[in-house]
């Protein structure tokens, strides 16, 4: 084959690789833009069905506004009522009858109760109630809290009572105006009487269907004390367990007394206003039982909220509150009402009543988990050997173990003072030697040995003195280490018994203050 050829075929192959390699680019650049449109297909037909489906929301609510058209008295009776709740001031209220709509009536009580004309307030409210007894009442208990604080227990109470005659059980959801109600009467907003009656039912009705609630494990749980750095797992050392357990105990007393000191039945006469972080659920509650509508109207009200919701959400369609869903089932309410720092102490206090009986038992759990047995003695482990200590102190033979096992190994060893013997044998047998031969070298051999003698004797000496010197210094720190861990025990067991008596202590204040 020529040259030329040669080359020509190194050309051909490096071609061919080069078309492979753009051939195999070209494929993944395929597949790759083959899966974005697949995405981008995807986004846009996502978008054009929300678009769609606002436009269709738009055109549906644009024909529900003209059929809600005639219910126009109904609507100008919501407007009014909302604006009283707002805080507007009408000299003159005129509303049309509507027959079977119970917030006309509503409304003008209201009405008169702002213009602090009671018995006519009464009057209509009872009137409202005659219509849809629960809407009516449930309006009349919040709308009275909001904006009446001093007349709520004259005209909030009994529809509290009625529409809550106690609370749920713990595993059941109760609805918004539950809730509300439960918070209104909890506060003494209803007044004393309510506020006694809702506690007192709720105990019965639990006691008789066997309620109980879950344990408060933000006030009980023992603090989980690590036996190193972050992400180690909690000690088992019996005496860090129980100095957790006594420490969460203390926590628990700590919490209940804050519950149950002076400030937490601060003027039990008086009535409260609602606090203000309760005051926007009241409120948003009490808007959307108003904004209900009528018997007629509220599929229709129902119907266009959920549309709105659509098109504000993007086509995406979105369930609308309701002045009777459902909430947080009534024990994680109750929890969060007695954990909360930011709830009243009133609402706390009657949260803790209502659990009285299982904190009670958290602080008799962890009392109980106090008696446990401790140790009674330990080990330290010093020069191989485990001394025993108990609450006399360390275990003295195991102590003189170590001590003779310490001499035997810092104790010198036998070579150098065998070398001093040799040497002088040495120099003795050489001496006599020298004395009857009278030669010169073995008289400087004799010198040499009797020198020998010396620096082994010498070495010997200093060996000695070394051992000694490491033997006093070893005994030094295995009787300080030893010394050391009986202190340390002792203060153990010091420190458990301070810690069981001052749980004990704790165990009775709980007891006295939830007045077991």
């Amino acid at each position: 084959m020529s040259w030329i050829d040669y080359s020509q075929n190194v050309r051909i192959r490096d071609l061919e690789e080069s078309l492979g390699s753009a051939y195999s680019q070209m494929t993944q650049d395929r597949k790759r833009m083959r899966s974005e449109l697949s995405h981008l297909k995807g986004d846009l037909g996502q978008r054009l069905d929300r678009v769609s489906a606002t436009l269709d929301a738009f055109i549906e609510l644009s024909d529900l506004r003209v059929t809600l058209s005639l219910f126009d008295g109904m609507a100008i009776t919501r407007h009014r009522t909302l604006q009283m709740l707002d805080g507007a001031f009408l000299g003159e209220l005129r509303l049309d009858d509507v027959p079977g709509y119970w917030l006309v009536p509503a409304a003008r009580g209201l009405h008169h109760l702002l213009n602090g004309d009671l018995p006519r307030a009464r009057a209509r409210f009872a009137e409202a109630a005659e219509i849809d007894r629960e809407r009516a009442l449930g309006f009349t208990a919040l709308a009275t809290a909001l904006t009446s604080s001093e007349n709520a227990h004259l005209l909030g109470s009994g529809a509290a009572t009625e529409l809550l005659p106690h609370l749920p059980l713990p595993e059941v959801r109760p609805t918004r105006v539950q809730r509300a109600l439960w918070l209104l009467s909890a506060d003494g907003s209803f007044g004393d009487d309510a506020r006694e009656h809702l506690l007192l039912s709720t105990l019965r009705h639990w006691s008789a269907e066997d309620a109980r609630v879950a344990t408060v494990e933000a006030w009980s749980a023992t603090a989980p004390s690590t036996s190193g750095g972050r992400g180690r797992t909690p000690s088992k050392d019996p005496f860090a367990v129980r100095s957790r357990t006594a420490k969460a105990l203390g926590r628990l007393r700590e919490q209940v007394s804050h519950v149950t000191g002076p400030n937490g039945e601060d003027e039990p006469d008086r009535v409260l206003a609602p606090d203000q972080a309760s005051v926007d659920f009241l409120k948003e509650t009490l808007r959307l039982l108003v904004e209900e509508g009528g018997p007629e109207e509220a599929p229709l009200l129902a119907e266009a909220r959920a549309l709105r919701a659509t098109i504000e959400n993007g086509g995406e369609k979105v369930e609308p509150p309701h002045w009777n869903e459902g909430t947080d089932d009534v024990a994680n309410l109750i929890q969060r009402d007695l954990t909360s720092t930011d709830t009243p102490l009133r609402r706390r206090t009657f949260a803790l009543v209502v659990q009285r009986t299982t904190v009670l038992e958290d602080a008799e759990r962890l009392a109980a988990d106090l008696n446990t047995p401790l140790p009674e003695t330990t080990t330290v482990s010093t020069q191989g050997v485990d001394v025993t200590i108990d609450a006399a102190g360390a275990d003295q033979g195991q102590i003189e173990r170590v001590r003779g096992l310490i001499s035997e190994r810092h104790t010198a060893g036998g070579d150098a003072r065998s070398m001093v013997w040799v040497t002088l044998g040495i120099a003795a047998v050489l001496g006599l030697l020298a004395l009857f031969t009278m030669n010169g070298f073995l008289w400087f051999l004799t010198l040499v040995s009797l020198g020998g003698s010396v620096l082994a004797h010498h070495s010997s000496t200093k060996g000695r003195g070394e051992g000694e010197a490491a033997i006093a210094e070893a005994r030094r720190r295995t009787d300080e280490r030893i010394a050391g861990a009986v202190e340390e025990w002792r203060r153990r067991r010091l420190q458990a018994e301070e810690e069981t008596d001052a749980a004990q202590r704790d165990l009775r204040e709980i007891r006295r203050m939830l007045s077991v």
